[in-house]
Protein backbone atom coordinates (compact mmCIF):
# COMPACT_ATOMS: atom_id res chain seq x y z
CA UNK A 1 0.00 0.00 0.00
CA UNK A 2 1.45 3.13 -1.06
CA UNK A 3 2.67 5.72 1.82
CA UNK A 4 -0.13 8.50 0.89
CA UNK A 5 -2.98 6.60 1.34
CA UNK A 6 -1.36 5.10 4.99
CA UNK A 7 -0.70 9.08 6.13
CA UNK A 8 -4.21 9.75 5.20
CA UNK A 9 -5.57 6.94 6.96
CA UNK A 10 -3.51 7.73 9.81
CA UNK A 11 -4.53 11.36 10.13
CA UNK A 12 -8.43 10.99 9.57
CA UNK A 13 -8.51 8.37 12.33
CA UNK A 14 -6.82 10.17 14.51
CA UNK A 15 -8.78 13.37 13.84
CA UNK A 16 -11.84 11.32 14.11
CA UNK A 17 -10.75 10.37 17.77
CA UNK A 18 -9.54 14.03 18.65
CA UNK A 19 -13.34 15.10 17.61
CA UNK A 20 -15.13 12.46 19.40
CA UNK A 21 -13.05 13.08 22.52
CA UNK A 22 -14.22 16.96 21.94
CA UNK A 23 -17.51 16.33 21.71
CA UNK A 24 -18.10 13.73 24.64
CA UNK A 25 -16.36 16.22 27.42
CA UNK A 26 -18.02 19.34 25.55
CA UNK A 27 -21.24 18.50 24.52
CA UNK A 28 -21.89 21.91 23.86
CA UNK A 29 -19.89 21.40 20.84
CA UNK A 30 -22.50 18.53 19.95
CA UNK A 31 -24.11 20.62 16.67
CA UNK A 32 -24.04 20.00 12.85
CA UNK A 33 -21.38 17.23 11.49
CA UNK A 34 -20.33 17.35 15.23
CA UNK A 35 -23.63 16.08 16.22
CA UNK A 36 -23.30 12.96 14.20
CA UNK A 37 -20.26 11.95 16.67
CA UNK A 38 -21.46 9.55 19.30
CA UNK A 39 -19.22 8.79 22.35
CA UNK A 40 -18.42 5.99 21.63
CA UNK A 41 -14.98 5.50 20.09
CA UNK A 42 -15.19 2.56 18.03
CA UNK A 43 -17.27 5.11 15.63
CA UNK A 44 -13.58 6.67 14.72
CA UNK A 45 -12.60 2.97 12.93
CA UNK A 46 -14.62 4.22 10.02
CA UNK A 47 -13.02 7.00 8.83
CA UNK A 48 -9.76 4.90 8.28
CA UNK A 49 -11.81 2.66 6.07
CA UNK A 50 -13.15 4.60 3.92
CA UNK A 51 -9.50 5.94 3.14
CA UNK A 52 -8.69 2.61 2.04
CA UNK A 53 -12.28 2.07 0.00
CA UNK A 54 -11.47 5.01 -1.93
CA UNK A 55 -7.73 3.66 -2.61
CA UNK A 56 -9.20 0.39 -3.92
CA UNK A 57 -11.22 2.06 -6.30
CA UNK A 58 -8.00 4.01 -7.80
CA UNK A 59 -6.37 0.41 -7.94
CA UNK A 60 -10.02 -1.06 -9.72
CA UNK A 61 -9.42 2.02 -12.59
CA UNK A 62 -5.27 1.20 -12.70
CA UNK A 63 -6.54 -2.22 -13.15
CA UNK A 64 -8.95 -1.80 -16.36
CA UNK A 65 -5.97 -1.28 -18.70
CA UNK A 66 -3.88 -4.58 -17.37
CA UNK A 67 -6.82 -6.98 -16.98
CA UNK A 68 -10.59 -6.56 -16.95
CA UNK A 69 -10.66 -9.93 -14.73
CA UNK A 70 -8.60 -8.07 -11.77
CA UNK A 71 -10.96 -5.28 -12.38
CA UNK A 72 -13.76 -7.45 -11.98
CA UNK A 73 -11.82 -9.10 -8.57
CA UNK A 74 -11.13 -5.49 -6.88
CA UNK A 75 -14.92 -4.51 -7.25
CA UNK A 76 -15.85 -7.53 -5.52
CA UNK A 77 -13.32 -6.70 -3.04
CA UNK A 78 -14.80 -2.79 -2.20
CA UNK A 79 -17.90 -4.63 -1.76
CA UNK A 80 -16.43 -6.90 0.99
CA UNK A 81 -14.67 -3.89 2.49
CA UNK A 82 -18.02 -1.69 2.36
CA UNK A 83 -19.37 -4.82 4.67
CA UNK A 84 -16.57 -4.86 7.14
CA UNK A 85 -16.69 -1.12 7.39
CA UNK A 86 -20.49 -1.67 7.72
CA UNK A 87 -19.87 -3.54 10.91
CA UNK A 88 -17.14 -0.87 12.54
CA UNK A 89 -20.15 1.63 12.05
CA UNK A 90 -22.60 -0.61 13.59
CA UNK A 91 -20.34 -1.31 16.31
CA UNK A 92 -19.64 2.18 16.84
CA UNK A 93 -23.54 3.36 17.19
CA UNK A 94 -23.82 1.19 20.33
CA UNK A 95 -23.50 3.93 23.20
CA UNK A 96 -23.00 0.76 25.28
CA UNK A 97 -20.38 -1.53 24.29
CA UNK A 98 -21.30 -4.23 27.32
CA UNK A 99 -24.79 -4.22 26.90
CA UNK A 100 -24.59 -4.70 22.82
CA UNK A 101 -25.78 -8.14 22.71
CA UNK A 102 -29.07 -7.00 24.70
CA UNK A 103 -29.81 -5.09 21.54
CA UNK A 104 -31.06 -8.17 19.44
CA UNK A 105 -32.04 -6.38 16.18
CA UNK A 106 -28.74 -4.82 16.06
CA UNK A 107 -26.38 -7.58 16.81
CA UNK A 108 -27.98 -9.88 14.38
CA UNK A 109 -27.35 -7.21 11.77
CA UNK A 110 -23.71 -6.72 12.83
CA UNK A 111 -23.64 -10.81 13.17
CA UNK A 112 -24.94 -11.40 9.78
CA UNK A 113 -22.57 -8.81 8.11
CA UNK A 114 -19.57 -10.51 9.68
CA UNK A 115 -20.50 -13.54 8.46
CA UNK A 116 -21.27 -12.47 4.89
CA UNK A 117 -17.83 -10.50 4.74
CA UNK A 118 -15.89 -13.67 5.66
CA UNK A 119 -17.89 -15.65 2.42
CA UNK A 120 -16.94 -12.46 0.47
CA UNK A 121 -13.43 -13.20 1.32
CA UNK A 122 -13.78 -16.86 0.46
CA UNK A 123 -15.29 -15.82 -3.27
CA UNK A 124 -12.65 -13.48 -3.55
CA UNK A 125 -9.83 -15.74 -3.06
CA UNK A 126 -11.45 -18.49 -5.39
CA UNK A 127 -11.79 -15.99 -7.99
CA UNK A 128 -8.52 -14.67 -8.13
CA UNK A 129 -7.17 -18.16 -8.00
CA UNK A 130 -9.24 -18.65 -11.05
CA UNK A 131 -7.96 -15.83 -12.71
CA UNK A 132 -4.41 -16.95 -11.90
CA UNK A 133 -5.19 -20.88 -14.05
CA UNK A 134 -6.75 -19.51 -17.32
CA UNK A 135 -4.26 -20.29 -20.04
CA UNK A 136 -3.70 -16.95 -21.76
CA UNK A 137 -3.44 -16.81 -25.37
CA UNK A 138 -0.81 -15.78 -27.12
CA UNK A 139 -0.23 -11.65 -27.84
CA UNK A 140 -1.60 -10.64 -30.73
CA UNK A 141 0.09 -6.92 -32.49
CA UNK A 142 -3.53 -5.34 -32.83
CA UNK A 143 -4.39 -5.70 -28.92
CA UNK A 144 -2.01 -2.88 -28.44
CA UNK A 145 -4.66 -0.80 -29.82
CA UNK A 146 -7.47 -2.38 -27.28
CA UNK A 147 -4.85 -1.74 -24.20
CA UNK A 148 -4.26 1.58 -25.42
CA UNK A 149 -8.33 2.31 -25.33
CA UNK A 150 -8.39 1.02 -22.12
CA UNK A 151 -5.87 2.84 -20.49
CA UNK A 152 -8.29 6.33 -21.98
CA UNK A 153 -11.11 4.73 -20.48
CA UNK A 154 -9.65 4.21 -17.21
CA UNK A 155 -8.13 7.86 -17.29
CA UNK A 156 -11.83 9.20 -18.28
CA UNK A 157 -13.21 7.06 -15.43
CA UNK A 158 -10.65 7.79 -13.03
CA UNK A 159 -11.42 11.65 -13.37
CA UNK A 160 -15.13 11.55 -13.42
CA UNK A 161 -14.53 9.27 -9.79
CA UNK A 162 -12.74 11.95 -8.36
CA UNK A 163 -15.24 14.72 -9.33
CA UNK A 164 -17.79 12.52 -8.46
CA UNK A 165 -16.20 11.76 -4.81
CA UNK A 166 -15.23 15.73 -4.35
CA UNK A 167 -18.24 17.09 -5.22
CA UNK A 168 -20.61 14.68 -3.01
CA UNK A 169 -18.23 14.90 0.00
CA UNK A 170 -18.54 18.81 -0.17
CA UNK A 171 -22.36 18.33 -0.71
CA UNK A 172 -22.72 16.41 2.44
CA UNK A 173 -20.68 18.07 4.69
CA UNK A 174 -22.69 21.38 3.50
CA UNK A 175 -25.87 19.45 4.20
CA UNK A 176 -24.88 17.65 7.34
CA UNK A 177 -23.85 21.21 8.76
CA UNK A 178 -27.18 23.22 7.79
CA UNK A 179 -28.64 20.41 9.82
CA UNK A 180 -30.08 20.88 13.61
CA UNK A 181 -30.18 18.48 16.31
CA UNK A 182 -33.73 17.36 15.64
CA UNK A 183 -32.76 16.70 11.91
CA UNK A 184 -29.58 15.31 12.83
CA UNK A 185 -31.02 11.27 11.96
CA UNK A 186 -31.95 12.34 8.57
CA UNK A 187 -28.33 13.26 7.51
CA UNK A 188 -27.82 11.16 4.36
CA UNK A 189 -25.06 7.98 4.58
CA UNK A 190 -22.25 9.25 2.92
CA UNK A 191 -21.75 5.85 1.07
CA UNK A 192 -25.18 6.38 -0.77
CA UNK A 193 -23.29 9.11 -2.40
CA UNK A 194 -20.62 7.98 -4.07
CA UNK A 195 -20.67 4.21 -4.05
CA UNK A 196 -23.92 3.32 -5.58
CA UNK A 197 -23.20 5.78 -8.78
CA UNK A 198 -19.80 4.43 -8.77
CA UNK A 199 -21.02 0.94 -9.34
CA UNK A 200 -23.27 2.51 -11.86
CA UNK A 201 -20.04 4.01 -13.66
CA UNK A 202 -18.90 0.68 -13.52
CA UNK A 203 -21.90 -1.16 -15.42
CA UNK A 204 -21.71 0.93 -18.47
CA UNK A 205 -17.85 0.77 -18.40
CA UNK A 206 -17.96 -2.66 -18.46
CA UNK A 207 -20.79 -2.80 -21.04
CA UNK A 208 -18.61 -0.45 -23.57
CA UNK A 209 -15.38 -2.59 -22.41
CA UNK A 210 -17.36 -5.81 -23.95
CA UNK A 211 -18.12 -4.20 -26.94
CA UNK A 212 -15.06 -2.35 -27.65
CA UNK A 213 -13.51 -6.04 -27.42
CA UNK A 214 -15.56 -7.80 -29.92
CA UNK A 215 -12.90 -6.97 -32.71
CA UNK A 216 -10.15 -8.66 -30.37
CA UNK A 217 -11.79 -10.99 -28.49
CA UNK A 218 -14.72 -12.14 -30.64
CA UNK A 219 -14.22 -15.92 -29.56
CA UNK A 220 -17.40 -17.21 -27.63
CA UNK A 221 -16.03 -17.61 -24.50
CA UNK A 222 -14.93 -14.16 -24.15
CA UNK A 223 -18.10 -12.69 -24.73
CA UNK A 224 -19.81 -15.19 -22.73
CA UNK A 225 -17.20 -14.04 -19.57
CA UNK A 226 -17.40 -10.35 -20.31
CA UNK A 227 -21.51 -10.37 -20.66
CA UNK A 228 -21.19 -12.29 -17.20
CA UNK A 229 -19.14 -10.08 -15.46
CA UNK A 230 -21.21 -7.24 -16.78
CA UNK A 231 -24.57 -9.10 -14.91
CA UNK A 232 -22.30 -9.39 -11.86
CA UNK A 233 -21.95 -5.65 -11.44
CA UNK A 234 -25.67 -4.67 -12.50
CA UNK A 235 -26.38 -6.98 -9.51
CA UNK A 236 -24.32 -4.97 -6.95
CA UNK A 237 -25.45 -2.58 -8.18
CA UNK A 238 -28.93 -3.70 -7.36
CA UNK A 239 -27.45 -4.30 -3.80
CA UNK A 240 -27.23 -0.63 -3.27
CA UNK A 241 -31.02 -0.26 -3.40
CA UNK A 242 -32.28 -3.71 -1.13
CA UNK A 243 -32.88 -3.13 2.32
CA UNK A 244 -30.75 -5.03 5.00
CA UNK A 245 -29.77 -8.10 5.03
CA UNK A 246 -31.04 -9.09 1.70
CA UNK A 247 -28.51 -6.66 0.01
CA UNK A 248 -25.81 -9.04 1.41
CA UNK A 249 -27.62 -11.86 -0.40
CA UNK A 250 -27.20 -10.19 -3.96
CA UNK A 251 -23.58 -8.99 -3.12
CA UNK A 252 -23.27 -12.80 -2.43
CA UNK A 253 -25.08 -13.41 -5.59
CA UNK A 254 -23.06 -11.22 -7.78
CA UNK A 255 -19.91 -12.45 -6.80
CA UNK A 256 -20.84 -16.21 -6.89
CA UNK A 257 -21.90 -15.47 -10.47
CA UNK A 258 -18.77 -14.23 -11.34
CA UNK A 259 -16.98 -16.90 -9.57
CA UNK A 260 -18.95 -19.55 -11.40
CA UNK A 261 -18.44 -17.55 -14.82
CA UNK A 262 -14.79 -17.66 -14.48
CA UNK A 263 -15.00 -20.77 -13.31
CA UNK A 264 -16.41 -22.12 -16.64
CA UNK A 265 -14.33 -19.33 -18.71
CA UNK A 266 -11.04 -21.43 -17.55
CA UNK A 267 -12.12 -24.73 -17.96
CA UNK A 268 -13.46 -24.34 -20.84
CA UNK A 269 -10.19 -22.50 -22.49
CA UNK A 270 -8.17 -25.25 -20.88
CA UNK A 271 -10.35 -28.34 -22.21
CA UNK A 272 -12.91 -27.56 -25.05
CA UNK A 273 -10.59 -25.28 -26.40
CA UNK A 274 -7.61 -27.87 -26.23
CA UNK A 275 -9.86 -30.71 -26.86
CA UNK A 276 -11.31 -28.82 -30.11
CA UNK A 277 -7.80 -27.98 -31.14
CA UNK A 278 -6.77 -31.49 -30.87
CA UNK A 279 -9.68 -33.02 -32.65
CA UNK A 280 -9.11 -30.09 -35.62
CA UNK A 281 -5.58 -31.38 -36.03
CA UNK A 282 -6.50 -34.89 -36.74
CA UNK A 283 -9.11 -34.11 -38.65
CA UNK A 284 -6.29 -32.02 -41.22
CA UNK A 285 -3.99 -34.84 -40.85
Amino acid sequence: MERWIVYLATGGFVVHLLLIALVRFFPALKVGVLGQLEGNFLQAVYTPFSFILFYEVILLVLAIPRSHTNSVGKQYEIISLIVIRRVFKDIGEVSDPATWIAQFEMASMVLIDMVAALVMFALVAIFQRLSQSVVHSKPESELAKFIALKKSVAMVLFVTLLFLALYHLCQWALETWALSMDQINEARNLDFFFFPEFFSFMIFTDVFLLITSLPFYDRYEYVIRNSGFVISTVLLRFSFSTPKPFDLAVSLIAIGYGVVVLGLFSYYKRVIRAAHGAHLGLKDS
